[in-house]
């Protein structure tokens, strides 16, 4: 595979209320992008029709400022992140671009972000992602305690802490060991990849689902702890819009069970075509990963989607599954029940 030295794009979906903060963080991020060691860049910025049309013109008026480098996509309807970094996508393997940088509208990178994937896609040709680690900050910037952050966000980034999910199979480990693993704005992937796999047409987890299909479907994983991303976590919030547009945070959590079920059963099927594993190794993966998931859930305290995803465990093989909870030592637990 020959270097990828043309321009990279960083991927970035658009949309904001049009209020000073929402502008402020924008501005925040886009200096991070113009702050790369490595200028060879463009942005592609997808607005979801920001209810704020004072949103829409100032984005308006960043694009026009430097042309050559910001690339803007208005659109018409609300589709969500996933179908808008789908349409970046679309746009950079139009232009050539060697691979893609997904960052989050109100998220930081950091200035070597774009340097360290290059550097990383030139030396292995068969890196089909680069991540890396990232912090977490509020909406002044300023980081956040660990203990303040929920008990999903810290199980990603101590999961960065040791022995990082890698390699041609990391989807398996990903999915049946360490939970959710590389976070979108600390997510870059080859451009091709990128188009083969695109987001599904989801609002919650669409990421999950689509890093386990590139994982399955592609080559390796590579993980870098150079260039980590700032992830902003607002704290004058009571939760995320896509936990409010789900209903609340139990409505959240059963549409990730959900979407992280079908990208993971996906990711299977694809695996299986490439001969990455052996048919024989389909149902134990698909139970370990509803074992994972549950106790993903769990620690969140939604014991009963958590009991479900065990039922469906058991649907597959119960002796398996009484095995597979033994081997972690979960049996005991009120919401391990195999009977």
């Amino acid at each position: 595979m020959e270097k990828v030295n043309s321009a990279a794009t960083f991927v970035m979906p658009h949309y904001l209320r049009g209020d000073e903060e929402s502008r402020r963080h924008l501005d925040e991020t886009l200096e991070s992008i113009y702050k790369q060691t490595d200028v060879n860049w463009k942005v592609v910025i997808i607005d979801d029709l920001s209810p704020s049309e004072s949103a829409r013109t100032y984005i308006r008026e960043i694009a026009a400022k430097n042309p050559e480098k910001i690339h803007l996509i208005l659109k018409e309807t609300n589709d969500g992140p996933g179908y808008c970094r789908n349409l970046g996508v679309d746009w950079a393997y139009e232009k050539g671009s060697p691979f893609v940088l997904f960052i989050d509208a109100d998220d930081l990178a950091d200035p070597h972000r774009l340097e360290v994937a290059r550097k990383i896609f030139n030396n292995d040709p068969k890196a089909s992602v680069v991540y890396t680690t990232f912090s977490v900050v509020d909406e002044e910037s300023n980081p956040v305690p660990q203990e303040k952050l929920s008990p999903s966000i810290n199980e990603i980034i101590d999961g960065h802490k040791h022995n990082p999910p890698q390699g041609e199979n990391a989807w398996i480990e990903i999915g049946t060991t360490k939970g959710y693993t590389n976070l979108t704005s600390a997510t870059a992937v080859r451009t091709e990849i990128a188009k083969k796999f695109p987001f599904p047409p989801e609002r919650v987890s669409e990421d999950s689902h689509t890093w386990m299909r590139y994982s399955a479907g592609g080559d390796k994983f590579v993980y870098t702890p150079e260039g980590p991303t700032r992830y902003r976590i607002p704290q004058n919030t009571a939760g995320s819009s896509s936990r409010s547009r789900e209903g609340g945070r139990h409505g959240f959590y059963r549409t990730k069970a959900r979407v992280d079920t079908d990208g993971f059963s996906q990711a299977l099927e694809l695996a299986l075509e490439k001969g990455k594993i052996d048919p024989g190794q389909k149902n134990e993966l698909m139970i370990k990963f509803l074992i994972k998931l549950g106790d993903t859930l769990a620690q969140e305290n939604e014991i009963e989607l958590a009991r479900d995803l065990v039922k469906r465990s058991i649907g597959i093989s119960k002796e398996l599954t009484g095995a597979i909870l033994s081997e972690k030592g979960f049996t005991g637990q009120e919401w391990t029940a195999v009977d």
